[in-house]
């Protein structure tokens, strides 16, 4: 099981480049970021056989989600492409 999600990440990986290369530079930039992200995760999964979340933040009582900096590249990434949807129609 860990093996096919291995290969189904690396599959969404090789489509983002894929769509990185078709697009303009805007695109090309948002989806390098989401990449980026992706590669980290990725490279973690392979060589530690996990992806380690090492921020965790905690104020009073709340406890915000645990991350690593791939994740927050992907997270930004995704923001970006959501708001130049929004913006910057064709």
């Amino acid at each position: 099981m860990y093996n096919i999600i291995s290969l189904m990440i690396i599959s969404v990986i090789i489509f983002l480049v894929y769509l990185a290369l078709q697009n303009d530079k805007y695109e090309k930039f948002i989806f390098s970021i989401i990449i980026g992200g992706a590669l980290g995760n990725f490279y973690d999964r392979v060589i530690f056989a996990a992806v380690p979340d090492f921020i965790d933040l905690h104020y009073s009582n709340f406890h915000w989600f645990t991350f690593n900096v791939a994740d927050i590249f992907i997270t930004f990434g995704i923001i970006l492409f959501i708001l130049k949807g929004f913006f910057l129609k064709k």
